[in-house]
């Protein structure tokens, strides 16, 4: 409902009782009392004493706060320093009532949502002494100053080239664009600037949403920025218009939240409104996803407890890292919030070259990279524009955590990031790092990885002698060669878990170097650009749920063929014969289960 209407029913509703509770006459009367007692404290003290407080002669006890419709609208523009944002542990019409303000120290205020105000102070209010007591309050869960993030896009004039939406082959989106097909929506949340929702490539690919800066629930975007986010995940594809999102043709919806941008180009949004609009996503049993394309280097209390909240919802929750990454800026390699909270999916952008956009922000809570630099997309206009940012990387990894939940709906949010990390593509130094964290995702590589088992599995990859780096194999798959005498120079193993507690490590026998030592999750154990061959492997399970389940594997070895299965961190190969090893195949069971073929002969010294 529109604020200002829903203001003005309210006062009625105060005017009505009380004129139903005092006559006339006693109103007036009380009223010219009070005026007395008023001059009459300004006479003798001539002091700033707070209202509520009263004088020595007992003047009026300001009134207590039972309603924000007791005060005027807050201004979220003005005077910034004195409001406050309040998260209450419980969804209440006017949990206002129980903070014990008064009017002498609210001068304004906005009910955001049933669990969250938005409160202004006045001047000679002690904020921090209020915001302390206010801590104390058992339905009180977080109490912040009010401020305002930045969206997490660039200009534009830097990084536009010519060229058509390069993003979507990158990550593999255009092999999976008509693979999923999933009856109920899956719904993203968007918590932005709004959105143009009669967008030519947007009708159809959204549902109902708020806009908590006009107070309605048709939801605009004067911005831009919340359009151009929003055609990353769901521009509508095979459409003959324009360009697609991520979703494809999977069944994926928008739910649109405005929390600022008040001007095309406004890149602020409202501390207060982002907080409501986490805890109204995660409310709704058909979100599954939240993207927030922006971040703030500040400690956001009242933030943190919302995000918290949607994670424990069970959403998958998935922000932008930064844009503040290039050497020259004094914010490099710091935490950006709410991205680096825990249990929040990090997202840093590529260019299409496969590397870091020199503006990415990194720090070791990055967590997957993705297309962030002159990305195709839709804009406010109803056309299109290219755009930069981490704010770009995010969306797009947020579309694929979606298609991941439609292709498997069964998915828990810890195993949607699991299967993109697992299939994600290594860059920068090999494993996880700061700048790329596990690698850019490989949308149809996850996709494959659901459709491949709905059980626990491996996934692996081998660098193969004048071929490289081979693409991602999974539970029983050959990689490698065979019959062309090319050798295995490095290999990295990652768990498909699903949610379990279970990892795994191995060590391959190089030549001229023996036994290197255990790699884990993802790490190379090898060698590559030194052409030394691998010799032999084992691989274990790692973890509390290791003891459920059994790691078979089997090399190919020159002048052997297939060796028999090793199980458990026994040695495959060979050693001591100077023999490659040319492919291997690796298969996790439930623990007892049937070996995948013989087992006698799995290793040859």
């Amino acid at each position: 409902m529109n604020k200002k209407i829903r203001r003005i029913k309210r006062w009625l509703a105060i005017m009505l009782v009380i004129f139903l509770l005092f006559p006339a006459g006693s109103q007036a009367e009380d009223s010219v009392n009070s005026g007395d007692q008023s001059l009459e404290t300004i006479t003798q003290d001539n002091q700033s004493t707070p209202l509520n407080q009263g004088s020595e002669q007992g003047n009026e006890i300001s009134p207590v706060i039972e309603t924000l419709e007791q005060v005027p609208e807050v201004n979220i523009n003005d005077n910034l320093d004195q409001q406050i944002v309040v998260v209450y542990a419980d969804s209440g019409e006017d949990n206002v009532k129980d903070l014990a303000l008064t009017t002498a120290e609210v001068v304004s205020g906005e009910q955001v949502s049933n669990r969250v105000d938005l409160i202004e102070v006045s001047e000679t209010t002690d904020v921090e002494a209020l915001m302390a007591d206010l801590k104390q309050n058992p339905n009180v869960l977080a109490v912040d100053k009010n401020d305002k993030i930045e969206v997490t896009a660039l200009p534009n004039d830097p990084y536009v080239v010519n060229g058509s939406a390069w993003q979507f082959q990158r990550i593999g989106a255009d092999q999976t664009w008509d693979q999923v097909s999933n009856a109920d929506p899956v719904v993203v949340a968007v918590i932005d600037t709004g959105l143009n929702v009669n967008h030519p490539d947007i009708i159809g690919n959204t549902v109902a949403g708020y806009d908590f800066v006009t107070g309605k629930t048709n939801v605009v975007d004067l911005a831009g920025h919340g359009t151009a986010v929003s055609g990353c995940i769901a521009a509508v594809t095979n459409n003959g218009v324009g360009t697609a999102g991520i979703s494809g043709l999977a069944n994926i919806k928008i739910a649109p939240y405005r929390t600022g941008g008040q001007y095309s180009g406004d890149t602020q949004l409202d501390v207060a409104y982002i907080c409501a609009a986490i805890l109204k996503a995660a409310e709704r049993p058909e979100v599954k996803v939240i993207n927030m394309s922006f971040g703030g280097y500040g400690t956001f209390s009242s933030l943190a407890v919302a995000v918290s909240e949607a994670v424990s919802a069970g959403k998958v929750v998935v922000a932008s890292s930064g844009n503040e990454g290039e050497a020259w800026n004094a914010r490099a390699g710091q935490y950006s919030y709410p991205a680096s909270y825990d249990h929040v999916i990090s997202v840093g952008a590529i260019n299409k070259y496969n590397t870091r956009s020199s503006f990415s922000q990194y720090n070791d809570r990055v967590d997957l990279c993705a297309p962030g630099q002159s990305v195709l997309t839709t804009a406010k206009s109803g056309g299109y524009e290219y755009a930069s940012g981490t704010s770009f990387s995010s969306p797009i990894v947020a579309g694929a955590c979606a298609v991941v939940m439609a292709a498997d709906s069964s998915l828990n949010a810890e195993a949607v990031e699991t299967i993109l990390k697992s299939t994600a593509l290594d860059l920068g130094v090999a494993g996880s790092d700061a700048y790329y964290g596990s690698g850019l995702i490989q949308l149809n590589q996850a996709v494959a990885a659901i459709n491949s088992s709905e059980t626990v599995g491996p996934t692996y990859r081998t660098h193969v002698q004048n071929v490289g780096w081979q693409g991602w194999k999974f539970d029983g798959q050959i990689s490698g060669t065979s019959g062309q005498s090319l050798r295995l120079e490095g290999i990295e193993i990652k768990m498909n878990n699903l949610g379990n507690d279970l990892g795994v490590e191995y060590q391959t026998h190089v030549q001229n170097i023996g036994w290197q030592g255990f790699k884990s999750d993802g790490q190379t154990s090898g060698t590559y650009g030194q052409s030394l061959r691998l010799e032999a492997i084992q691989i274990r399970l790692t973890g509390t749920d290791a003891i459920n389940y059994d790691v078979y594997y089997r090399v190919h070895s020159q002048n052997y063929g297939w060796l028999d299965w090793a199980i458990n961190g026994g040695s495959s190969g060979t050693q001591g014969k100077s023999l490659r090893l040319e492919a291997i195949e690796i298969c996790v069971v439930p623990k007892g289960a049937s070996a995948p073929g013989p087992t006698s002969r799995p290793f040859v010294s």
